[in-house]
């Protein structure tokens, strides 16, 4: 395999690990055994994967398993020096494995709006932190939410998002939005019942009915929330109670515990 392959690749991963790079390719990267897996498991769009040397010579299951998947798929293989792709994962130490993929196609909101039955979608409203994303993507995927709304700078497909949500972003449908559009107008044009979630002042989870088949629960970041004009506009809001002291859950957790919570009722 001649040199320059995995010489550009390996440019690449570092091109698309910034916004512009993804902006100008439509690509973006994921790394790890367990991202590579469910990407391969869901047969998403991945394009070339870049793996070091160590990872090609290693002759356990689970390695093994990838190339065999990889290659029976028809995707082409770049096998880079072990120092050359260190240079990729920091030493992280989460797998000598990366892969650069087209960003999907997003659905318009007509697809994905369509009622199927109940449905809870989870919406994050400028999550500064990717690995927040990627983390609450991964809870929304697990508690049966039937998709995520990434509004403004919340970003699925930086490499921290994609790392942190383990995959997830592969099974579920993902729109990303303009800060300008008037995304909650249309949610609730679509009889969707907003939820923002709040610290205080809001219905108590445990006491929460929902009066519809549609609900979209909103999150705001980790350190601002949401701000009041906006939460303000929804159908409702929402809390977990805490003891006395405590200000606030992780975004995460609160996500875990809202979804699931909800998709109970």
């Amino acid at each position: 395999m001649a040199a320059t392959e995995w010489r550009i690749l390996l440019q690449l991963v570092k091109q698309i690990a910034l916004p512009r790079g993804r902006m100008a390719t439509g690509l973006f990267s994921l790394e790890g055994y367990r991202s590579m897996e469910r990407a391969l498991r869901n047969d998403a769009p991945v394009r070339e994967v870049l793996i070091s040397q160590k990872f090609a010579s290693a002759s356990t299951a689970r390695e093994q398993s990838i190339m065999a998947e990889v290659t029976r798929k028809g995707i082409p293989l770049r096998v880079a020096p072990d120092d050359d792709f260190a240079e990729l994962n920091a030493g992280r130490g989460i797998g000598e494995v990366f892969a650069v993929m087209s960003i999907p196609e997003e659905p318009d909101w007509t697809d994905f709006i369509r009622p199927r039955g109940r449905s809870l979608v989870m919406v994050g409203w400028n999550l500064g932190d990717p690995g927040n994303t990627g983390a609450v993507i991964r809870s929304a995927l697990a508690a049966g939410c039937s998709g995520f709304i990434a509004v403004g700078t919340t970003d699925p497909w930086h490499p921290k998002s994609v790392r942190t949500s383990m995959g997830s972003l592969f099974a579920i449908p993902i729109l990303r939005v303009d800060a300008s559009v008037d995304w909650l107008r249309i949610l609730h044009d679509q009889a969707f019942e907003t939820l923002a979630t709040v610290c205080r002042d809001a219905e108590a989870l445990p006491d929460l009915e929902l009066t519809g088949a549609r609900t979209a629960l909103v999150l705001g970041s980790e350190a601002f929330g949401l701000p009041d004009e906006l939460s303000d506009r929804m159908k409702r809001r929402v809390t977990i109670p805490m003891p006395e002291g405590v200000d606030s859950y992780s975004i995460n957790a609160a996500a875990a515990v809202l979804a699931y919570t909800l998709m109970q009722r």
